[in-house]
This record gives C-alpha cells, structure tokens and sequence, in this order.
C-alpha cells in the first residue's frame, strides 16, 4: 500500500509557506521505492530475534507516526509559529511521515501482519498533550523540544546499524541510515531556527533541557505525543545526558 505523502504532511503553501529565508537541509527519498520490493524470504533475521526486537520496532513505527499528532496539535493550539518554522515543519512532517512507512512495511514483513491492520491499530492509540502542554508554549520551546528528541533519536538509531545489516537486503541498512541521516538534519534545522530568531533565548536551553531530561527518565508514560518518548533501554541517563550536552554546547561551537 503506497501512501500519497503530498496529502499527508503540511504541504499546502498557502499555510506552510516554504518561500521563507530560512531553507531547512533536507533531501527527500521514498522509503517504498528503498525497500518496499523486499519479500519475507529474503530476511535472515533468526526468529528468536524478530521476537526480542517486536516492541522496538512497534515504538519506533508509532513515534515516527507520531508526528502527524505533533503537527496537528499545533495546528489546534492557536501557538503563534513563524514561516521560518512552518517551512521547516514542512520537510520535517514528510520526513517523519516516510520514515514511519519503512517502519510499517518492515513490521508488516516480520509479523506477517497486512499494513491496512497496522495503519488502524497506529491510529486508534490514545493521544494526550495536555501533560507536556507547558514544555510547547511558544515557537522556541517547540524548536528546542524537538532538537532534544530528534538528537536522541539520531544516536538510537545510528546504534542500530549492525542489527538492520543482519537482515540480509542491503536496502535495509541504507534505509536506516537515510532515516538516521534526516533525523540529523531535523535537529540541526531546531537548533539552526534557534540561532536564527531566538539568539536572545539561548541562556534558557541548559534548564529547559534539563527539565526535559527529567522527564524523560521520570515523568509521566508516553501518550502518542512524538516527543519524550524516550523509555527503551539505549536511552539511559547517560547517554539522554549526552544528548543533553549536544545541544547546550551547540552554540559555544560556533
């Protein structure tokens, strides 16, 4: 099943304006045309394995999805965001979007379960904000918020390397890495939109970072919210520390 991205991310112009001076790095590809020609019989994954990784797959499929609910929250929330924001929102919902294709089609070939079942089961979750409303007040806790997961996401993912290598297609390992590659662009793009128009605000990330950190390893269970979903075991404290670091030495690099 071929979805039709263009109707499926914030691509209409006349609301997510991309004629803006901030052009956001991205280099779009199409996870159905990458692997979606790969058969059941060309995976070598043993079977005890494609049962451990089971749930780290369903998270990573439900979070990539999730961004659809990000993107429609703050279309509902009456949050004052720039064309500069809406452009990179833009190519960030696509991206998302197709990285979440590749995760279904993956999952589907594995568990032998049809697409349409999955696109239903994805989207019959519970979504809830209302938690994380505080951490999404304004364009710049936006853009930081999402910096700190798509950098988590990044190192995640970049660790996984190995494992989709085993599966036997080459085309899987450059899908990951293609996955791994927006994601880095995703957070640069924050960051990037962060030096931009909110140079005034920088002392504030170590706190807000922190604070996200926090809440990652303590707060509340994850509601379809793409961001602060970070609870499988790569993300430790040190390594969501590391991230942290990343970002609060972003700018002292530059």
């Amino acid at each position: 099943m071929k979805d039709h991205l263009e109707h499926l991310f914030c691509g209409s112009t006349d609301i997510y304006p991309t004629d803006t001076q901030f052009q956001p790095k991205s280099i779009p590809w199409s996870s159905y045309e990458l692997i979606g020609q790969i058969q059941k019989n060309e995976i070598y994954l043993d079977p005890t394995i494609i049962a451990e990784v089971k749930d780290g797959l369903w998270n990573d499929l439900c979070s990539e999805y999730d961004a659809e609910n990000f993107c429609n929250y703050l279309k509902n929330a009456n949050i004052k965001l720039s064309n500069d924001f809406k452009a990179f929102e833009h190519v960030w919902r696509r991206d998302e979007f197709n990285h979440y294709l590749g995760f279904r089609r993956i999952y589907s070939l594995l568990y032998d379960i049809p697409e349409d079942y999955l696109i239903k089961e994805v989207e019959r979750r519970p979504v809830n904000f209302e938690p994380i409303q505080f951490m999404l007040e304004d364009e710049f806790k936006i853009c930081l918020l999402i910096a700190y997961d798509e950098i988590a996401t990044t190192k995640n993912y970049a660790s996984e390397y190995e494992f989709y290598n085993s599966f036997g297609p080459s085309n899987l390992l450059r899908w990951i890495k293609n996955v791994t590659r927006d994601e880095a662009y995703h957070f640069n793009n924050s960051m990037e939109l962060i030096g931009k128009n909110f140079r005034n605000r920088i002392p504030e990330i170590p706190e807000l970072v922190d604070h996200f950190i926090d809440w990652d390893l303590h707060g509340e269970a994850y509601h379809g919210t793409f961001v602060l979903d970070h609870d499988g075991p790569y993300f430790t404290s040190e390594v969501l520390n590391m991230c942290g670091n990343t970002i609060k030495n972003y700018f002292s690099r530059r």
